[in-house]
This record gives C-alpha cells, structure tokens and sequence, in this order.
C-alpha cells in the first residue's frame, strides 16, 4: 500500500504544474505548523530543533533540559515541497549547491521565510538546531534565520565516519554544501578532525559526546513488547542499505551492494525464529531504508518484526541478548553496553572494500563471523548457552572501551548537558 501511494504521488508530481505543487506544499507546511501543539513557558526562551530521524537525540536532550523551552518540528513535513525547487543532481549532492538555479533559490528563501514567520509567531524561536546544515532544504531556512536574527548550531547526527568516507566526504562537503551554521557539536575528536578537512574553522566545533547516549542511562522502555504476543528474550539484527558504506562512486559506476551477505543474514534470523520460538526477533531496518516493506512481507512472524524509525535502538541496543549487525554505530553502542555482538562479514565484496569500511573486523569484545557457517555456528552456540563466545578477558575489554571513546567521546550520560550548556551562548 505504502508503495502504491508514493507511486501515486510520484505521477502527481508530474502532472501537476509547478505553481500548483508549490501552494499544495505551502498549504501542507503551513497546516503543519498551524496545528503544531507546544507548551511554552513565557519567561523561557526557545530551541526549535529541526527533527530530520533525530528522535533519539531530541528525547534525550528533553530529558537533560532545564531552561528552555524545547520545540521538535518534524523537518520532512515541513521542507516537503523543497524537493520541486531543486535539480536531483543538487538535491543528491552531485552538484554543488551553489549551482542550484539563482531564481528558483530565491523563490524557495521566500517559501522559507513564510515558514519562519509563521513558526516564530508561533513559539518566538531563540536557536535553530539541525542534524546537519547540508542539506539542500534546510540551507535557506538558515539563511533566513540568520536575516532574522536567529542563530543556527549543527547537533552532529552521524559521528561514525568511514576510513573511505573521512577523505571523501570531507571532500564532497567542502566543495558541495560548505558548512554555514554558527556552530557545530560533534562526538569525538575523531569528528573534529573530519570537520576540519569540511572546512570548519576549528574555533566553530566543540566535542561534546553522542547525545543519544545518555538515553542508556536515563531511559528503560518497554514499547516492544506490544509488537510480539508474550515478553520473551530477544535478538536483534540492525539491518542496512544494500549499498551502505560503500563508497559513492563505485555505487554509481558498478552498483556495487552488498547483495549476498544481507539476505543470507535476514534469512538466517528468519529460521532462527522458527527454530526457537521462546524468542522474540526484531529485524530494525535504517530510517531511510528502502526495502522496510519488502522486508516485513518477507519475513514477519509472530516472533520476529521487522521495524523502521529512529526512535527504538536504544530499547534495541539495552534489552537484546545477541546483537547480529554489520556497519553501523549500534555495534559501537552495543560494544558500550558489553552486549554479545556477532559481526557479519562474509560477503565477497568485503576483499576489495576492507580498508573503506569502519574497522568492526578488526576491534576487540565481539564476535567475528567470516562465513555463513561460521555466523550459524555462532548462533547455535548462543542458544545452547555456551557463554565462552563473549568471553573477554581484562585487556581485551580494555582495548574494546579504548575502541569505543575513539568514536563516542564520554559516554556518561551528560553529553545532551555538555551541549545545552554550550549552545546557549547562541540562543537569541
């Protein structure tokens, strides 16, 4: 069904002349913003935080929050109708941003200023914070902010940057969408570094952790136990894109992907869950992941769901016995939490993209699987109960924790603190 209506809506796209689509999204935005529910305290001033699959962050940045008022606006309903204003090569990043068409820019900054004046009628905006300022949608409605007196700073969303990546993207961001907020807050180091080769002026970038951590420490859910018939253990495989991590260019030139190795691992858990039924499964797919349908009409069971979003990896990440991932930040914040990790790394692409990916393969305190039959060995030692596996002795963990605080600076609970302490020197 799901597929159908953006089909649907993809044909009235191009039916539609363009003056019509623009005032079908304005309208969109502005009913949007019009039924908005806040409740703000006057004698507050307010953070409107651009939420762009940023649910976590933005949870945990409520919980930490004490001064302001803190107003979450769902960016892809309100920057909806960007899309018509843009070429698909500026929209993906293929061009840079400054090619994008002077007039329809224009046009699309006075959309955005419509938007604004509305919002900050609304809830008297005092910062903007987005997940990231490179986005094609998001560009003007900071440059508007910023005519209006309004500061924006950069939560960064993604702290994990592939070896491949570091280089690339620095790159492509640099050349593409240069950075244009007031400030940007980044996991670690590491970050700092990779925005420095963006472009960032160093004096532009604080260290101030992975927000969505302090989550592990100040939040236990329970909403997946209403997606399955009785509360059981669980196991959770964090899916992917079928091309993620792997590098751009060969994506486009090759369309390389990783088309062995991810059906197997879904198969795997999908006979896993026949296999045994006193556990519950969950496949959780990327919040952009395309084949989410695909996937829940392939392989849901009573005791296995396959789940999109941003909002349920922490739950994930704290309650599963037996973690199956391959690239992605919830092995760092599994590898955090000691949690039993099986690593997928078998497919036959991985020979040439060794040296690109994020080195999972190589780090300490989880459980590489180079086969399939090495990863079903695994899984059958898990369930019998043979803990030996994930057994790491004291250097091991060391060298695992030593791992982790390169990528996620100080995982202590107080990273959504460390930034509203710093980001008010920004708010109006």
């Amino acid at each position: 069904m799901d597929g159908i209506r953006r089909l649907l809506k993809r044909f009235l796209r191009l039916l539609l002349p363009w003056d019509v689509l623009r005032l079908i999204y304005r309208w969109h935005a502005c009913w949007y913003l019009r039924g908005l529910q806040v409740n703000l305290d006057p004698a507050r001033k307010t953070i409107v935080v651009l939420n762009h699959f940023y649910d976590q962050d933005i949870r945990a940045l409520a919980l930490a929050n004490r001064e302001y008022n803190l107003v979450s606006i769902d960016a892809v309903t309100l920057f909806r109708g960007a899309k018509i204003f843009f070429s698909p090569e500026v929209r993906n990043l293929h061009a840079p941003y400054a090619d994008a068409a002077p007039a329809m820019v224009e046009r699309y900054r006075n959309e955005c200023r419509c938007l604004l004046d509305r919002l900050d009628r609304k809830v008297k905006v005092g910062l903007l914070v987005s997940a990231s300022d490179l986005f094609y949608w998001v560009r003007e409605f900071i440059a508007v902010a910023r005519e209006r007196g309004i500061g924006t700073v950069i939560l960064d969303k993604e702290g994990v940057i592939s070896p491949h990546d570091f280089q690339s993207e620095a790159e492509r961001i640099r050349t593409k969408a240069p950075f244009m907020s007031d400030h940007i807050f980044v996991w670690s180091e590491r970050q700092r570094e990779f925005w420095k080769r963006a472009g960032v002026d160093e004096s532009l970038i604080t260290v101030t952790g992975q927000a969505r951590s302090d989550l592990l420490y100040s939040e236990r859910r329970n909403d997946l136990d209403s997606l399955f018939p009785s509360v059981q253990p669980l196991v959770s495989l964090f899916s992917y894109m079928d091309d993620a991590y792997v590098p751009a260019e060969l994506t486009i030139s090759e369309r390389l992907t990783w088309r062995k190795m991810k059906p197997e691992a879904h198969d795997e858990i999908a006979c896993l869950a026949e296999e045994h039924p006193d556990y519950n499964f969950v496949i959780k797919t990327h919040p952009q992941q395309p084949d989410l349908d695909l996937l829940r009409r392939k392989y849901s069971r009573a005791n296995l769901r396959v789940i999109g979003g941003a909002a349920v990896s922490n739950e994930l990440l704290q309650r599963s016995e037996l973690i199956v991932a391959f690239q992605t930040t919830a092995v760092i914040e599994a590898m955090f939490l000691n949690k039993r990790i099986i690593y997928t790394y078998w497919d036959p692409l991985l020979a040439r993209l060794e040296n690109d990916l994020l080195p999972f393969h190589r780090a300490d305190g989880l459980a590489v699987a180079h086969s399939l039959e090495e990863f079903r060995e695994y899984c059958r030692r898990f369930f019998e109960g043979d803990t030996t596996l994930f057994a790491y002795d004291a250097e091991t963990l060391r060298r695992r924790d030593a791992f982790v605080n390169g990528y996620i600076y100080r995982p202590d609970g107080q990273a959504s603190r460390r930034f509203l302490d710093s980001a008010g020197q920004f708010v109006r």
